[in-house]
């Protein structure tokens, strides 16, 4: 298969699901070849050296989280859709992320005529009209800390993730799907805490990964995450200018 031919990359850790999907997507495959991961590891050995169109990830992995691949993807196939499945999907968590516009959610088990046509829709521009997400809002490129920070909450995440954009640099912890503290370096300052999160959230992101074996953090703060994010663009907006 050329380098250049825009792929499907199924990562899947389920053989007998990801088998599905593949038998599924088959009427597909001579325009988009079908690429199956099961680790996290080996999907991203294919989407360095594959033009990737369409990701569709499982949420849940044995060695690690499906939203943090496709953060990282976002930077190495901006131009890419991603479908993402999930056993465990909460009606609160479908909502918000439709919503979102960039990463579309189907529930396991999953239908065979629901899959296909979801699929088609996201590798055909044209069937981005009306009523759906269309341009650079509906590709992984458009994914913003906002957006990052959202899923990560409504996953329930514990744990620690880095953010870079050009000269910043931030952390943003979790724990149980609550954010409990921040921190962010900009050049000649250091913020932590709540200026630190709000800061964080006005970046555009350079690039993310999640934090192994990250320090424990104090407690800085305690507002729920829902309400941090709904007061985006309060006055720490200053440390922009840093």
């Amino acid at each position: 298969m050329p380098a250049d031919t825009p792929a499907i990359l199924i990562l899947e850790d389920t053989r007998t699901v990801q088998n599905y999907i593949r038998d599924v997507l088959r009427p597909l495959d001579a325009r988009h070849p079908i690429l199956l991961a099961r680790r996290l590891a080996e999907a991203q050995q294919i989407a360095a050296s594959a033009t990737i169109s369409l990701f569709i990830v499982d949420i849940g992995l044995p060695d690690g989280d499906g939203i943090d691949f496709l953060c990282e993807m976002s930077m190495l196939h901006p131009e890419a859709r991603a479908l993402v499945i999930t056993s465990t999907p909460t009606d609160d968590f479908r909502e918000r992320a439709r919503k979102l516009g960039v990463l579309h959610f189907m529930a396991k088990p999953l239908e065979r005529r629901a899959l296909l046509e979801a699929v088609t829709n996201l590798l055909t521009p044209a069937a981005n009209g009306a009523g759906s997400p269309a341009g650079f809002e509906a590709m992984l490129g458009g994914l913003s800390p906002v957006d990052i920070i959202q899923l990560k909450c409504l996953r329930g995440a514990t744990g620690c993730i880095e953010l870079r954009e050009e000269h910043l640099f931030g952390q943003v912890w979790f724990e149980n799907g609550e954010v409990i503290h921040a921190e962010c370096t900009l050049p000649g300052a250091k913020h932590s805490g709540m200026e630190a999160f709000q800061c964080i959230l006005l970046w555009r992101i350079g690039c993310i990964r999640e934090v192994k074996n990250p320090r424990a953090v104090p407690r800085t703060i305690s507002t729920s995450w829902q309400q941090l994010l709904m007061e985006i663009g309060t006055p720490a907006a200053e440390c922009m200018a840093a």
